[in-house]
Formats: structure tokens, sequence, C-alpha cells
């Protein structure tokens, strides 16, 4: 088990899609945002088991468009809901969110968020979190046993980086001036470890892969300085592609 055993505060409900959006801070290496957590009801229940961890904090918490009342056990919140949802429904809460995560030392064998640099110094941000759990860098049913059926991810940046994830991309727009928000959603289910940005001077190519039933699209994305060396090295995935 990951986090624990399923508990009394875990067992009712079931994560259905998680929608994270975030802003993380170079500089102050923090990050802020939050999360929009869609569960099924699957049997009485009022009181749920975020997991979340230390330092990092929840700020608010919304359901019906009213904050409830949650408390803190060490990287675990109680979220009391002021009434019992009903059973088979499919509720939506929204979790305030910041704080400074725990730093990976040394990715990928510790985890933690990093806050790096590429080849030529400039920014590189990303996760390492399948040994330490995904709620060390957002709130989230962390349990193994519970994958959500799909998620997406929206990461607000400085306009001079790009940020990848999982799935397709879907937007990218400016909020405010001097940043821009690229949203990227994944339709099929993923464990929560496994919804990871990667934020860097990032650029992209395109290919089509003739597959059993017709044709396949590949996105490639890679930092700038290595585009030529990964369009060389990434015709391995014809290969890969066909194995599968």
């Amino acid at each position: 088990t990951l986090r624990g055993s399923i508990s009394a505060e875990r067992d009712w409900w079931d994560v259905n899609w998680y929608g994270i959006d975030i802003s993380p801070d170079y500089m102050g290496k923090s990050l802020a945002g939050n999360v929009t957590l869609r569960f099924r009801v699957m049997a009485p229940g009022s009181r749920m088991q975020i997991d979340l961890q230390q330092p990092m904090q929840i700020d608010q918490v919304v359901w019906k468009d009213k904050s409830i009342a949650f408390e803190r056990s060490g990287n675990v919140y109680y979220i009391n809901f002021p009434e019992q949802p009903v059973t088979g429904n499919l509720e939506t809460i929204i979790i305030e969110y910041s704080g400074k995560p725990v730093v990976a030392v040394r990715p990928p064998w510790d985890g933690g968020w990093i806050f790096s640099k590429d080849n030529l110094g400039r920014p590189w941000m990303s996760v390492a979190c399948q040994g330490l759990g995904a709620s060390v860098w957002y709130p989230c049913k962390d349990h193994q046993s519970d994958e959500p059926d799909s998620a997406a991810i929206s990461i607000t940046v400085p306009d001079t980086l790009m940020a990848v994830a999982n799935g397709r991309l879907r937007s990218a727009i400016s909020r405010k001036p001097g940043t821009m928000s690229y949203t990227w959603a994944v339709t099929s289910p993923i464990n929560n470890y496994n919804i990871i940005p990667y934020i860097g001077k990032y650029t992209s190519w395109h290919e089509n892969y003739n597959g059993l039933k017709g044709k396949l699209d590949c996105d490639y994305w890679v930092l700038d300085y290595s585009l030529i060396k990964a369009k060389k090295h990434f015709k391995q995935t014809d290969t890969l592609l066909n194995a599968f």
C-alpha cells in the first residue's frame, strides 16, 4: 500500500477525475493552485481523507459553492461534509492549496519537486513521486487502488517556457501578461503519481505512424537544443509501436 491502507474515510468514495491547476514559482520554490476532484459516492459517508504531504497545505475546500470544514493530521486532511452526499451520485469538490513542496535532492532516486536548470542554465521543473506519492505536490487520494478514469492538468508558467504533461495539449492561453497556461488532458485511467508536468524550453514535432488499423499521430516534445539528436534517437519509436 501507498500512504496507508483503505480506511473508513477512503472506502466510501471512488475517484473519477482530477483537474489540477498549478502555478509553480521557480525562484520561490513554491506551488499554488487548486484541484477539482470529481468522485463517485459508493456508500454512505461524510468524512473524507485527502492526502497532502507537509509542508504543503490546504487553504480551502469548496463543495456546492460553499466552503466546508477540514482538519489536518500530519500528512492527512479530513474533510467534513455538512451533509451526507447521496450514494450513487457524482460529486465535485475544489481544493485550493499552496506551499513549498519537498524538493528532490537526487531525482529520480528520491522524491519531490525538481527546481533545476537545463544545460544552457535556463529554468527546468518537474516532479519525481512514484515512491513518495503524488500527495507530495497535490492533494489526492494517494492509494494505488484508486486510479482516476481521466485527468487534466493546467500549468501556468512564464511565457518564455513551455509546460508539457500527460495526454494531449488542449489549450495554450495567456491568463495574464507575461505568462502562458497550458492545459493537457488524458482520457484513460492513470496512476495519480504518473500525472507529471515537465516545464522548460521545449519544442515539438509531429509524425504519423501507420498502425494496424490506421494512422496514429505521434507528437514528440524535447528541449530545444536536443531537437536534431532527438529526431534521430526517436526513430526507435516505430519499432516500439510495431512491437506493441
